[in-house]
């Protein structure tokens, strides 16, 4: 009998140490990304901190550069962010700024290129910026010859840093405090997501940078530029106004150069074919209109059947196709109404970067820059004058855009609700060491009267507003008003996106709006929409966190508390599992080993406040339980604890038994050994890990070759579901019959099914 080689012990040469003092394998370069991009690295797990896990993720991206694999990590991320496949943005966005501030020329053009796929929003350009700032010190570094930053050096780079920002930032605190006869405060740490450097960087704004952010603006609709401007108006210490004073972008040359591409693909195409002239034509008046394909990407489908007009783009989306198909019906011909179409896309972007940089809201006359007091009220005084002596006033018309952006100031700036009279009653009434209910006796019934009237104006102002443009919760500026029930309502029946929805439902659930039938069931209705799910790429883990959090009625943080409504958490129950990609089942046979270790249960997913790894892996199990007709679980730390689960289980209900389960060591060989004791007939074994395994005496893939012979099953494949971002796996990657996969892949039940089927 070959001898047994305990855990703590190596079996080959390629095994390395893990964290937990195990001999495990260490996964590629690749792997490793897809694991930093998927599961992140925004909280310490039980062996490393956040920030370690940062850095090695971070040196394995630029070893990545410098072995000339950048145009491929840009590739794999912008399938991991077209599909949704990772529950957070922020990583892949990191790994995206440094793609194109420390790879050679070519991966810095697949980088910047990549960006308005990635960045879908403002909110996520204004973060890649940001990281991109953060790395100013890096891209200075030693290159190779590809021109590429050299990986050694950022690795020397990127540990000192934090080392060096530190002293720095305390002799700062302390040169403050000397100044103010103080010790000074201690240095606080950097905040960021990078948090590699500990210091801000500076961002080098060359030619590439300024063309890559300026497209961005440039190659959208106005109204998606507008959309986007009111929606996201800074984040990350950037602002719209920030980011166009830097980069100019100029609307009018725009629209020229993809004016003459356009004439001259025309042309071209009119050498071949009339067909072909009559679809370059198209194009050319779709061009001169602005926009491209993309601006639909990052608008979420409100509705069922993903039409644009369910979104929150999709009024002025409407009336932006009215305005540019009145020419034709007035009887133009193509070229002039293409004219015209790019003469309104210029003046309604101008409009816009006007109105983001300079304040100017359209149609409203902007007092001169410098002026006294007293010119502006003679100047006022001589507008009224006109104004009474005109006997027909001219009424200026906008745009549907300058209109969407007049109306967005107002609802954002002016619209205002009283607020409440309870709390100028707590206030008197704690001055007065009386109460609030004493002091709203006592009040003057024309004071109630008059702030009820005033309340009931501002909210039927801004529902009109909101419905009038689909506006969502950002669009409004007032906290008075997005306490009111009603404005809500109005989100809802405007198609709210979907994210913001569920990010949403404890407020809705504590102002009791869906304690109101119709739009309990609009919300249930929606989660339930697999289209409309897809369309929105709503991460499962997203919908696990949130059913998570709602059922508890209570968010990690904050003060808002509510009673949580069954037919919502039943709602975000299916759709965690609607959430995953289908998946035709393989027909084979399935064991499941849930790592149930305390490195599995100490600390939260990434970007979740309420799961845990191992209650994340309980629910990833259900999807397979699901999917297969032949499924069987048991539970492991270092022995293994009973763990039924069958199709027929709620999920939350499965989430709390497996966060119940006594924490112990980590043993990844005991599902292999359990098989083989009960001469139980498997497939697939899919252990659900954080690879940190140590405690047991056999090592995993010895167990499972030991399995496969003493089974006479040689085709026993083995799937190992990471929950950790990171380098170690418990699968041999030379074993054909292997694979590992990161746990959060929205994508799991399809790459297990593919992988047991042969297709991998």
């Amino acid at each position: 009998m070959a001898q047994t080689i305990p855990q703590s012990h190596p079996i080959s040469a390629d095994q390395v140490r893990n964290n937990a003092g195990g001999f495990v394998f260490k996964v590629d370069d690749l792997t490793l990304l897809r694991r930093y991009i998927i599961l992140g690295s925004d909280a310490n797990n039980y062996y490393v901190s956040r920030k370690s896990v940062d850095l090695a993720s971070a040196q394995c991206v630029a070893r990545l550069l410098a072995a000339g694999q950048g145009e491929a990590v840009v590739k794999e991320l912008v399938d991991i962010s077209r599909e949704g496949r990772a529950p957070k943005q922020a990583t892949g966005i990191v790994v995206l700024a440094m793609c194109a501030r420390l790879g050679d020329p070519a991966s810095r053009r697949a980088a910047l290129s990549a960006v308005p796929a990635v960045c879908r929003t403002a909110s996520t350009l204004f973060e890649w910026v940001q990281r991109c700032k953060e790395l100013g010190a890096a891209a200075e570094l030693r290159k190779t010859e590809s021109g590429a930053v050299d990986a050694a050096a950022f690795a020397t780079w990127a540990a000192g840093g934090n080392v060096a920002a530190g002293a720095v930032a305390r002799d700062a605190a302390a040169a403050r405090g000397r100044r103010r006869g103080g010790a000074g405060p201690p240095a606080a740490p950097a905040a960021d997501a990078l948090t590699l450097a500990g210091r801000s960087g500076k961002l080098t704004w060359g030619r590439a940078m300024r063309r890559t952010v300026a497209r961005w603006y440039l190659d959208k609709t106005a109204g998606a530029v507008a959309y986007q401007a009111t929606k996201y108006s800074q984040r990350n210490g950037w602002s719209h106004a920030d980011l166009l004073r830097l980069v100019h972008p100029d609307p009018e040359q725009h629209a020229t150069k993809r004016r003459k591409v356009a004439e001259g693909s025309a042309a071209a195409a009119a050498v071949e074919a009339a067909p072909a002239t009559a679809a370059a034509t198209t194009s050319v008046a779709a061009a001169a209109a602005g926009g491209s394909e993309s601006d639909s990407e990052w608008v979420v489908v409100g509705d069922a059947d993903g039409d644009a007009a369910g979104s929150e783009l999709g009024a002025l989306a409407a009336a932006m196709a009215a305005a540019a198909a009145a020419p034709a019906a007035a009887g133009g011909d193509t070229s002039s109404a293409a004219a015209a179409a790019e003469a309104q896309w210029v003046a309604d972007l101008k409009a816009v970067f006007a109105f983001l940089t300079h304040g100017i809201v359209p149609g409203q006359e902007q007092p001169p820059k410098r002026q006294t007091a007293a010119a502006a009220a003679e100047a006022a005084m001589a507008s009224a004058s006109e104004a009474a002596a005109a006997e027909a006033p001219a009424r200026i018309v906008l745009s549907p855009v300058m209109q969407y952006l007049v109306d967005a100031h107002r609802l954002r700036k002016e619209v205002r609700a009283p607020p409440p009279l309870k709390s100028a009653a707590g206030k008197r009434g704690r001055d007065a060491a009386e109460s609030d209910e004493e002091h709203e006796d006592e009040a003057d019934p024309e004071v109630i009267a008059e702030h009820e009237a005033a309340t009931a104006e501002a909210v039927e102002t801004a529902l009109t507003l909101i419905r009038r443009h689909r506006f969502g919760h950002e669009h409004v500026g007032d906290t008075v008003l997005l306490r009111n029930p009603a404005v809500w309502g109005a989100f809802l029946e405007n198609g709210m996106p979907l994210t913001a929805m569920i990010r949403n439902l404890g407020r809705m659930s504590e102002l009791g709006v869906l304690e109101q039938p119709g739009y309990q069931q609009r919300v249930t209705d929606r989660l339930r929409d697999a289209k409309a799910l897809t369309a929105a790429r709503v991460h499962p883990m997203t919908l696990l966190d949130a059913m998570c959090t709602y059922r508890n009625g209570a968010g990690a943080r904050g003060k808002a508390r509510w009673a949580p409504v069954a037919a919502v958490t039943a709602a975000l129950e299916d759709a965690f599992y609607l959430a995953f990609k289908n998946v035709v089942p393989t027909g084979k046979r399935y064991l499941l080993g849930l790592d149930v270790s305390g490195s599995m249960g100490c600390a939260n997913c990434s970007g979740m406040t309420a799961v845990t790894a191992r209650e994340a892996a309980a629910a990833v199990a259900m999807t397979l339980v699901r999917t297969e007709p032949w499924v069987k679980a048991v539970a492991f730390s270092h022995q293994l604890v009973p763990m039924k689960l069958l199709e027929s289980d709620r999920l939350e209900e499965v989430v709390e038994r497996s966060a119940r389960i006594p924490m112990g060591g980590t043993d990844c060989a005991l599902p292999m050994v359990h098989a083989l004791q009960k001469k139980m007939a498997v497939d697939v074994f899919v252990v659900l890990t954080d690879n940190e395994t140590w405690f047991g005496g056999v090592h995993p893939t010895e167990a499972l070759k030991r399995y496969r012979a003493a089974m006479k099953m040689p085709d026993a494949k083995l799937v190992v579901l990471a929950f950790s971002a990171n380098e170690f796996s418990i699968a041999d990657p030379k074993d054909p019959g292997m694979l590992d996969v990161a746990g959060l892949d929205s994508a799991v039940p399809q790459v297990v099914a593919d992988f047991v089927r042969g297709g991998m």
